[in-house]
């Protein structure tokens, strides 16, 4: 440990200790390994560059990067690179002050990259270049040279290094640690600086950016934006079979991230959970898994169906309940919902652009996503969030954008030509209309009418006649064998088939009572949980999914902010229409909907819990020591 001993000494050059002769710092070693991590560091940050250039240019006007001068090593100026944070003549109108947290000069993205630290990226350019290492003494604008030499007895100390994008100074102090207290730190370190310091310093930069990027809101858009674009990472590319779950490293990654998220959420003194209407019936659908592994000695199917929906739907939902709920993080959350289901459908409209085939064929759209099917419940579950944007908007330019957004949208999800998915649509925009006025609640019923009939007249988008028969017939069949299977018996209440997971196929005889003539999957997920868990279980999940909605039926003539009442009704209608998605597919063994469902229920239970006007109310699990 470093020990604060000295204030204004005559600095000599670094002493290497014995056991580092040849490591000097400064030596061809030491510029080697810093230069090497410099450059993997500009490879791996290589995707979050591309993102934050594209949204700087989108949000400000100026150059993506700033380049401003510095004072380095010998007192030479030299450019540090830097993303562009403030507005394009901010540092003149700053002059010789530091920003502050509420300053003005901010760009739309500015503060954010600023608290993240992502706005430094770009120094790994300066490190290669020789301009800074990745240790040392922060380097400082010229306006602040002179005051400080003047005003610091033997500040000029801290240039016979070069300046670094870390060091002891930013570890110990901070960005508004006055610069004579820095000055300690600085000759600290140059009088004890190693390569094994300089190693130890890096990794607690890294350690202490990784606890401020570790928020809530962070965590979720992250997981949130994996399970949307790149839903191939929760099934690989290689999974690691333990206690007979096949895990893949993301889902590894994503639990330890979700688990530190929870542990940060944990005061040091008790453990607790927020009152919600939900938490009754999910305590006893975990009560009702455990008793029937116990009794029926089928322990590893049923705690794994248990682990299964605890893990991926229940911790998820307690998670956002659990945060910081306000409005800006209720507006930040809804929009990247809304954005993410934009620019799903856009790809989706894109893959119609390149794959139509000959003829008058148009093709079903999968996006992202792999499946129509799955695609359309995506679509319909963020279509709320989009209109909550669209009736927020205040200015033209914004406006228009929207009703482009929610064009895209409506048709992606025509596209799919997913019959359930109509439905689907229809009843999330008439719930959520009927709220919002009787003349658009009236303008979707006609409409919707009007165009399922021209639909059925054409024979279009699967929706002739005969399809339709077809379709009733084969959802009969498949739901009379399923319920047919022993599920009226006793066994039947509690579960006949544990543990299969989404695999769920029923053989149908042809209708004169003939052989076997195929089988076909059951992708109804009540009547596969009903399976799974019984039609207890089925009772007890479908108590959770109401017991979260009635809770923000409930809530909306209490919430007074009007974006915050919109977004929950929002988050209501999706809910209401996601219990006629379910019926088309085995939805929640679909890891992307899954976490969509799942987290747009959690937003709208985190609504309707913190921002009613009082303070929400919770139950204490454990208390640790003697805290109060």
């Amino acid at each position: 440990m470093i020990a604060l001993d000295a204030v204004n000494v005559q600095v000599t050059p670094p002493r290497p200790h014995s056991d580092l002769q040849g490591l000097e710092p400064d030596g061809a070693w030491s510029r080697s390994w810093q230069v090497l991590i410099a450059i993997v560091g500009l490879l791996l940050t290589l995707p979050v560059s591309i993102a934050i250039a594209f949204a700087t240019k989108l949000t400000s006007r100026g150059p993506v990067l700033y380049r401003g001068t510095r004072i380095g090593r010998n007192m030479e100026p030299f450019g540090i690179f830097k993303f562009r944070t403030l507005l394009v003549d901010a540092e003149q109108r700053i002059g010789a002050r530091l920003l502050t947290p509420g300053d003005p000069l901010y760009t739309p993205i500015g503060r954010f990259l600023k608290r993240t630290k992502l706005d430094e990226i770009p120094q790994l350019l300066n490190v290669v270049k020789g301009d800074m290492n990745l240790v040392g003494p922060r380097p400082i604008r010229p306006v602040f040279l002179a005051t400080s030499m003047r005003e610091i007895q033997n500040y000029a100390a801290r240039f016979v290094v070069r300046p670094g994008m870390t060091g002891l100074a930013q570890l110990r102090g901070g960005y508004f640690t006055h610069p004579r207290d820095k000055l300690r730190y600085d000759i600290l370190y140059i009088r004890n600086r190693t390569v094994l310091l300089d190693a130890k310093l890096v990794l607690g930069t890294f350690v202490k950016l990784l606890n401020r990027w570790l928020t809530l809101g962070l965590l979720l858009a992250l997981v949130f934006l994996s399970a949307t674009f790149l839903p191939g990472l929760f099934r690989g590319p290689f999974q690691v079979a333990i206690g007979g779950f096949n895990l893949s490293p993301f889902e590894a990654i994503g639990i330890l991230l979700v688990s530190a998220a929870l542990v940060r959420q944990i005061p040091a003194h008790r453990l607790y959970v927020y009152r919600t209407p939900t938490n009754l019936p999910m305590l006893a659908f975990v009560l009702f898994s455990v008793a029937t592994a116990l009794v029926t000695g089928e322990v590893t199917p049923r705690l794994r169906d248990l682990a299964y929906f605890t893990g991926s739907g229940f911790v998820l939902f307690f998670l956002v309940v659990s945060g910081e709920m306000d409005a800006t993080f209720a507006r930040r959350a809804s929009r990247v919902v809304a954005l993410a289901a934009v620019a799903v459908a856009v790809l989706g409209v894109l893959e119609v652009m390149l794959v139509t085939q000959a003829g008058d064929h148009i093709p079903r759209i999968t996006s992202t996503l792999g499946s129509p099917v799955v695609l359309a419940a995506y679509l319909v579950l963020g279509l709320p969030l989009v209109l909550v944007e669209l009736v927020c908007a205040e200015r033209r330019g914004e406006r228009d954008f929207w009703v482009a957004c929610t064009t895209i949208v409506v048709i992606g999800i025509v596209l799919t030509q997913t019959r359930t998915s109509l439905i689907a649509l229809w009843l999330a925009v008439a719930v959520f209309t009927w709220r919002l006025s009787g003349r658009a609640f009236r303008l979707v019923l006609g409409s919707a009418l009007a165009f399922l009939s021209l639909m059925v007249l054409v024979g279009a988008l699967q929706l002739s006649p005969s399809d339709l028969s077809q379709d009733w017939v084969r959802r009969v069949n498949v739901t009379e064998k399923t319920l047919g299977t022993d599920l009226w018996h006793a066994r039947g209440f509690i579960g006949i088939e544990p543990g299969r997971g989404a695999e769920s196929v029923v053989t149908l005889r042809d209708p004169d009572g003939g052989g076997e003539v195929r089988r076909v999957r059951n992708d109804n997920m009540h009547l596969t949980l009903m399976l799974r868990t019984g039609l207890v279980g089925w009772a007890l999940m479908m108590w959770i999914v109401g017991a979260a909605l009635g809770g923000m039926y409930t809530a909306m003539r209490a919430v007074t902010d009007r974006r915050l009442a919109l977004t929950l009704w929002a988050a209501f209608s999706s809910g209401v229409a996601f219990l006629v998605s379910m019926s088309n597919f085995n939805a929640f063994y679909n890891p992307s909907i899954q976490i969509v469902f799942w987290s747009l229920l959690g937003l709208g239970t985190a609504i309707a819990t913190h921002a009613r006007g009082r303070r929400p109310g919770f139950n204490v699990i454990y208390r640790f020591g003697q805290g109060e």
